[in-house]
């Protein structure tokens, strides 16, 4: 463009040279032939340029449908359960298309469905490898679709390694999602606290629970690691808060029938009797060796002033609903429950 334009302000100014005649003077002529030759010769090499663009653009567009056509098969297949031909949906895709995350992505989830955590771990590194190469080093930020699909297999490497029993590079990927400050990985706090719990690091699993979203897995076992660090105040207090979200994981815990049908409770999942089963079940290499502290768990819960507490305010309620419909702050919530705590300490331990 930029030589087009200096051989037509070649051009104009021996227009202007020739005055306010028709023709160009002799003496130009030659010269202007020269100019107009070169002028053809740009306007050519423009016109190919901009028809290689278009057609360049016009293949992008194509793949691009393509891509996503190719993964919406699979996605299909996967949503209807058909996992050995959404494989095969997407290995055909690689072959199009190698370097397109999100087909290893969504490979990986099959291997997981299939529970092959090796596979699956595999498949979720790869993405997680292409996602870093084609972000580079731009500063794409979370938001965006690539560094999303980074963080997902992440996500869904982490939980193969976990599976796999590899904690140590479970806990570091956990740490390094939460740590991203994305909502919707902040709960990866709560498993490398589990992944530190685990490992006896108690100071490290504190410091992760009290990191995360406040739901009852995470009260029950940040419960269970201040009891074993013999913090038995902070250890009541927190034990009173998990009743208060979830009376049923309580039970559960102590191998007791497990009382209700969670309607009564208004947080839906985390207060139902279902998620206090499953918890047990996830949780059970942290709890089924800690006699002492499910004992003085038992106390706190049958403690009377905890159950009044239970029974005069928190049902149909649990403790976040209570906070929300009450007119005191939370800290002065959380105040009455360590005061309340220090009462039950008195009673049980003396």
């Amino acid at each position: 463009m930029k030589a087009l334009l200096e051989i037509v302000d070649q051009l104009l100014y021996m227009l202007e040279a020739n005055g306010e005649h028709d023709v160009i003077a002799p003496e130009h002529q030659r010269e202007a032939v020269v100019t107009l030759e070169a002028m053809a010769r740009e306007a050519v090499a423009m016109a190919q340029a901009i028809r290689e663009e278009l057609d360049a653009r016009q293949a992008d567009v194509s793949d691009a449908a393509r891509r996503e056509e190719l993964l919406q098969r699979g996605l299909e297949a996967i949503a209807h359960g058909k996992f050995a031909h959404a494989e095969d949906v997407l290995a055909a895709a690689l072959e199009e298309f190698p370097d397109h995350h999100e087909y290893y992505n969504h490979l990986g989830l099959i291997a997981w469905e299939r529970d092959d955590m090796t596979r699956a771990q595999g498949y979720y590194a790869r993405a997680a490898s292409l996602c870093l190469e084609q972000m580079g080093a731009l500063d794409l930020g979370w938001a965006h679709a690539t560094a999303r699909s980074y963080l997902r297999a992440l996500e869904g490497q982490a939980l193969c390694l976990y599976r796999m029993g590899l904690l140590e590079h479970a806990r570091t990927l956990f740490e390094t999602l939460a740590n991203t400050c994305v909502p919707d990985y902040q709960g990866c706090h709560y498993l490398a606290g589990e992944i530190s719990h685990l490992q006896g690091e108690l100071e490290d699993a504190v410091i992760c629970y009290r990191r995360s979203p406040v739901e009852p897995s995470v009260l029950y076992n940040l419960a269970l690691a201040y009891f074993q660090q013999h913090d038995l105040s902070s250890s009541a207090a927190t034990f009173i808060r998990a009743f208060m979200s979830n009376p049923h994981v309580c039970e559960a815990l102590l191998g007791r029938p497990v009382t209700g049908d969670g309607e009564m409770l208004m947080d839906g999942y985390l207060s139902s009797p279902s998620y206090a089963r499953e918890f047990v079940e996830a949780c059970a290499p942290l709890w089924t060796d800690q006699v002492d502290a499910r004992a003085f768990m038992a106390r706190c819960f049958e403690d009377p002033m905890v159950q009044r507490q239970l029974r005069d305010e928190l049902r149909p309620a649990s403790f976040s609903s209570y906070l929300a419909a009450h007119p005191n702050s939370a800290s002065e919530q959380l105040a009455h429950v360590h005061g309340l705590a220090l009462q039950v300490l008195e009673r049980i331990m003396y």
